[in-house]
């Protein structure tokens, strides 16, 4: 709190983030909270943690000190930053306080992560074994596909609207386009300023494999898979329920409620 205190007092245009997507989470959600409706600084990920997944799907690419030389070097330079404006999801679980980040999940999603941590080695090369560990065991039935495509009755309500009574393996927010892995699952994130995607998936974890190729080309969700829309205001209610953000993990006893945050410009290097 009183780094991000002398930061604002020094008036700081651009933030860089030593981290992966749990560190910047935990950054911006400081800043969001000190800065109130202030404008924030630009964020320039510098990709040093276990998951990378806004950088990555942003094209930021090279190791960090890569990163901060071309920025320096554009600065010194007199040109202007490249950067592209994204709006953090502000996720309020309860009547608790609201953190804020770029992707939101539960269920499947929490799951996957939850094994991901427990390996004691959480890297890119693990994620991967993962995700073709989930794949292997969607197509035989196994213990780990059961466990990530366990089903929850979720009542969801965006924007006033009450969405199908379903029971979803995953609900997902984002509003920037990859979920990981190249996987354009909130490709829609873009379709209107101030909203984010939104996407319930209650299909089943066989069909959502099948469905991977194309959605890494950014094609739309099914309609037999999920249900998408664009959204600046979800409540999610269940009983109990364990969520992401950004890869750091939550529980709600009641209630998550997803609104559409403060702005932030990603610089790309």
């Amino acid at each position: 709190a009183d780094a991000v205190e002398r930061f604002r007092a020094a008036g700081i245009d651009v933030l860089g983030v030593a981290g992966g997507d749990g560190t910047t989470h935990v950054v911006l959600t400081a800043f969001a909270r000190a800065y109130g409706g202030a404008p924030l600084p630009a964020l320039l990920p510098l990709r040093c943690g276990a998951m990378n997944t806004v950088a990555r799907g942003h094209r930021v690419k090279g190791t960090p000190e890569r990163l901060l030389e071309r920025v320096l070097a554009r600065r010194a330079a007199g040109l202007a930053l490249r950067t592209v404006d994204r709006d953090l999801l502000e996720v309020t679980p309860d009547a608790d306080a609201p953190t804020y980040g770029f992707i939101f999940g539960t269920g499947g999603v929490v799951t996957f992560l939850e094994a991901y941590e427990a390996s004691g080695s959480p890297s890119p090369a693990r994620g991967a074994w993962l995700v073709a560990r989930a794949v292997g065991s969607a197509f035989t039935g196994g213990r780990f596909a059961r466990a990530l495509g366990a089903k929850q009755q979720l009542v969801v309500t965006s924007d006033g609207e009450v969405w199908p009574d379903e029971r979803y393996f995953t609900f997902l927010c984002g509003s920037t386009p990859e979920i990981g892995f190249g996987v354009r699952a909130f490709a829609r994130c873009d379709e209107q300023p101030g909203f984010f995607h939104a996407v319930g998936i209650f299909g089943g974890l066989r069909r959502l494999t099948l469905a991977l190729p194309g959605l890494r080309r950014g094609h739309p969700w099914r309609r037999r898979l999920a249900v998408d829309e664009v959204a600046r205001d979800v409540l999610i209610e269940g009983e109990p329920i364990r969520f992401t953000v950004d890869g750091d993990l939550y529980a709600a006893r009641r209630s998550v409620r997803v609104r559409t945050g403060p702005a932030v410009r990603i610089v790309l290097p």
